[in-house]
Formats: C-alpha cells, sequence, structure tokens
C-alpha cells in the first residue's frame, strides 16, 4: 500500500516537472494577446500604416475661431480605394451631416432637413486634415 503511494507521488513529481520544463522552455511569458502594436519597430508601424485597406474611427474635434469655441464629435470611415465617409454625432443641431467621398465625387447628406448636394470631379478631399489618408500620403512620399 505504501509502495502504491510512493510510486504515484513519484510519477505525480515527473508529470509535474515535465511540465514545468515544458513552459520554461517555450518561454509562454513573452507572448502577448491582444493588440501588441507598440512592441513593434517603428518600420515595422510604417509597414502597418501603409498597408491599412480599411479603418473606424471616433473622432473629437474642437474649433476655437477668435469669438468663440466648438466641440464636434465625428465618425470617420475609411475603405479601400477611396470610399471616405464621415458623419456629425455631435452637437445635435447637425448631428446625421454625412460626408461621403468615392475618389471623385463628393456627396452631403443631411439626413435631418432630406437634403443632398453632389461635387464632381473633387479633388480636396486628401488636403482635409481630419482624415488619416492625409497622414497617409505624407508617408508614402518620405
Amino acid at each position: 500500500m505504501k509502495s502504491k503511494k510512493g510510486i504515484i507521488f513519484i510519477l505525480g513529481l515527473i508529470v509535474i516537472a515535465i511540465i514545468v520544463f515544458f513552459f520554461i522552455k517555450n518561454n509562454y511569458k513573452n507572448i502577448n494577446i491582444g493588440n501588441n502594436i507598440t512592441n513593434k519597430s517603428i518600420e515595422q508601424i510604417e509597414e502597418y500604416i501603409l498597408n491599412i485597406s480599411s479603418y473606424k474611427a471616433r473622432i473629437e474635434v474642437e474649433v476655437v475661431s477668435n469669438k468663440n469655441e466648438n466641440k464636434y464629435v465625428l465618425m470617420q470611415k475609411y475603405a479601400s480605394p477611396n470610399i471616405s465617409k464621415q458623419e456629425v454625432i455631435e452637437p445635435s443641431n447637425i448631428k446625421g451631416i454625412e460626408t461621403i467621398y468615392n475618389g471623385s465625387s463628393l456627396t452631403i447628406n443631411n439626413s435631418n432637413l432630406g437634403l443632398s448636394s453632389i461635387y464632381e470631379n473633387y479633388q480636396y478631399m486628401v488636403d482635409n486634415c481630419l482624415w488619416i489618408r492625409k497622414f497617409y500620403k505624407r508617408l508614402q512620399k518620405l
């Protein structure tokens, strides 16, 4: 009876030793789960940014003029190659205004008033500093 308990105890220690050896050898503490872009080099981050094919961002913009300050909350979406959409979330008086750019024409929709304007051959969207595309184009030139 004592010898069976001793054998089971020794086998248990061997199994535990093998498991510990396996974890030490594979070094599991270096595995990063989730968004680990901060662990990458500058070149890897540049490559990641240059290869973005789509994104969605919630943007808070504060416009300061001589007379007042205005705060806006925007939802911005981009899909490759040239589909860009921006919607005003706040303030409530202009909520729902959408700006959609498809590479050549710009459409502005006001869902509250049921109005829509289309501007053909609109080339100035990339000059808008609120878009990540502006940053992307500048980075490509470097």
